[in-house]
């Protein structure tokens, strides 16, 4: 039996806090500056030619939800959006190891990483099993790309154990254990759980961005790289998150995004 507790976040927060405060050399993954490097095209497969779109811009960050379906991984938002032709292999896996092969080990010039975060839709266990298979082969060349697992992720006290090619997105509300710890690297959080609909048309209200401060705050001072979703698509969203500190800004328009951080 695993000796596991997930512990809730507002339970050891007032633990926590001090530490992430404290030093401000203690907030480790804030970046000193942002570029497309920390752009993550959220549903990235919905553009006109998904990952080239947002590789052209150069994102940090891509993010493809997959399905399995009689053996084969599929990216699709929803299950009745499943093509033949829209294969994780196919959209995702092959150009990365192309580009890959182009750029002497790296998946961007200049020696540069990149991030593919793939969430899991259904079937959790059997498509973590199914994607395993499908990477194990290039685990060599993919050992400069992130590959962080979200949606139906293995239960928290599992990771460990889990093929070292992968990483997992984290909640908010877990803390992790010393062994599950270092799996997780990245933990998103949706902007409507800190309070209510924020549509960037005005600025932030001031109890919701201190709650991201907060949790913010505490995430860096455990190691962890931050990522919002259910925010808005323009520059008051991009400007507050920046202004926050996270380590990657989503956005369904890619253009926009880039053009903000300097593209």
């Amino acid at each position: 039996m695993s000796n596991f507790r997930p512990l809730k976040y507002s339970n050891v927060l007032f633990l926590l806090l001090p530490l992430a405060l404290g030093s401000h050399s203690m907030l480790w993954a804030q970046p000193g500056s942002y570029s497309v490097a920390n752009a993550h095209a959220h549903n990235d497969y919905e553009h006109a030619r998904p990952f080239y779109d947002a590789y052209a811009l150069g994102f940090g960050s891509i993010e493809a939800d997959v399905y399995l379906r009689d053996g084969e991984l599929y990216v699709a938002h929803d299950a009745k959006d499943i093509k033949p032709e829209r294969t994780l292999q196919k959209l995702y896996i092959a150009p990365v190891l192309e580009k890959i092969a182009q750029n002497n080990g790296w998946p961007y010039p200049g020696r540069k990483e990149l991030q593919l975060l793939v969430d899991i839709k259904d079937n959790g266990p059997a498509t973590l099993a199914a994607l395993q298979k499908l990477l194990v082969p290039h685990r060599q060349a993919l050992r400069r790309v992130r590959i962080v697992i979200s949606g139906a992720m293995p239960p928290p006290d599992s990771l460990a154990t889990q093929d070292e090619i992968f990483t997992f997105d984290g909640r908010k509300d877990l803390l992790y254990s010393k062994a599950a710890s270092p799996h997780v690297k990245l933990v998103s959080a949706s902007m409507l759980s800190f309070g209510k609909y924020w549509d960037g048309q005005m600025p932030l209200d001031q109890e919701i961005r201190e709650r991201l401060v907060t949790f913010i705050a505490l995430q860096h001072a455990q190691k962890k790289l931050v990522r919002l979703w259910a925010t808005p698509n323009n520059a008051t969203g991009y400007q507050t998150l920046k202004g926050l500190g996270v380590d990657y800004i989503g956005s369904d328009d890619l253009m926009g995004l880039a053009a903000f951080l300097g593209r």
